[in-house]
């Protein structure tokens, strides 16, 4: 049983994987989680849990990813996430736009009200929009989606996000009725059937989408005879990189970025700098002390429930010398205990 010393009121745990080389490594994952204050951030004082594994709206074939999966290898890079909705700036409300920005990373949807595609001149236009008060930031209202089905052919589908809405085949006919997107990229807007634009939102891609299955390598008779169960050599680490290419980071937030929420919520944008939380973690191998430096791999804004995530990650390969790893110590400069107030470390299972 590896043990952890979180000396930090955040959640704190280690477990053991193959990396990308195949080889057995320690992978130590911290989360904090902070309440959006009138001065400022403030830290929650219920700190959200790790979670085990990826969690749908509903059914995996047919719904977006509501939330993701924090054990597993290292990213490339810090993912930036919204999970909440779109707040109507006024009364009657048929189109507006909402922002998020986060340091050297920004990302505008454009939100319409339910719209459909209709016949105006002999040409097939966007339905004026529909007002709206509240509207879902979720893939399923982004552009995407399958196409009706035409004869026997197999029905066209939107890899980047096949869950979505608006797509049409190549004839370029729509369905009678068929609803156009909620969200779009405002430099990109939907104004003819034929347009395949990149879906807009905020929130994490399934692993079987694009651009994420296109890292995932192969997996053949080869693989199978000679690599598996380990990951296959054109194997490609930005598979583990959940958000929407435009909120990937330029590589690793530090903490202390300028933060601009716009739209999320009633009144003024919310506006503040990224905690720096001065985060130390070591690894007690053979009795010696092991640093290793986390990264910031993960911010995640959850502007309806008041609040927001940072999550670290640091790796020790330890190989075939396992049960010489002992404990992960987990401190932090600016969010520590008093080492008289330590809460008894808590166990976990590698």
């Amino acid at each position: 049983m590896l043990q952890v010393a979180n000396h930090t009121p955040f959640s704190a745990a280690l477990s053991v994987f193959p990396d990308t080389a195949g080889v057995e490594s320690a992978y130590a994952v911290v989360k904090a989680s902070f309440r959006f204050g009138a001065q400022g951030p403030e830290l929650a004082e219920a700190q959200a849990p790790l979670l085990a594994a990826d969690v749908f709206w509903g059914d995996p074939m047919s719904t977006s990813l509501r939330a993701v999966g924090e054990f597993g290898l290292l990213k490339t890079a810090t993912d930036v996430l919204l999970i909440g909705r779109a707040i109507a700036p006024v009364p009657d409300t048929r189109v507006a736009d909402v922002s998020l920005r986060v340091g050297p990373v920004a990302r505008t949807v454009r939100v319409f009200g339910d719209r459909h595609w209709e016949k105006s001149g002999g040409k097939w236009r966007p339905s004026l929009p529909q007002t709206w008060e509240r509207m879902p930031l979720r893939w399923e209202l982004a552009w995407g989606g399958v196409a009706p089905q035409v004869g026997q052919a197999l029905p066209e589908h939107e890899p980047r996000n096949p869950v979505g809405r608006g797509l049409v085949g190549h004839d370029g006919v729509p369905a009678d009725g068929q609803p156009m997107p909620n969200l779009e990229d405002p430099k990109a807007l939907v104004n003819d059937p034929k347009d395949r634009p990149t879906p807009a939102c905020f929130a994490p891609i399934a692993p079987t989408w694009l651009p994420r299955r296109s890292h995932a390598g192969t997996y053949d008779d080869a693989w199978a005879r000679k690599r598996a169960p380990y990951l296959p050599l054109d194997f490609d680490a930005r598979f583990f990189q959940v958000a929407p290419p435009e909120l990937i980071a330029p590589g690793f937030l530090q903490g202390g970025e300028a933060v601009e929420l716009a739209g999320f919520t009633a009144g003024a944008p919310i506006r503040f700098e990224l905690p720096r939380c001065g985060l130390e973690l070591a690894f007690d191998f053979d009795g010696t002390p092991v640093a290793v430096a986390p990264q910031l791999e993960m911010v995640l804004f959850e502007p309806d429930a008041g609040r927001f995530q940072m999550l670290w990650r640091a790796v020790l390969a330890v190989d075939k010398k396992l049960l010489r790893l002992r404990q992960l110590t987990v401190r932090s400069t600016v969010f520590g205990h008093d080492d008289a107030n330590v809460p008894p470390a808590h166990a976990r299972a590698a």
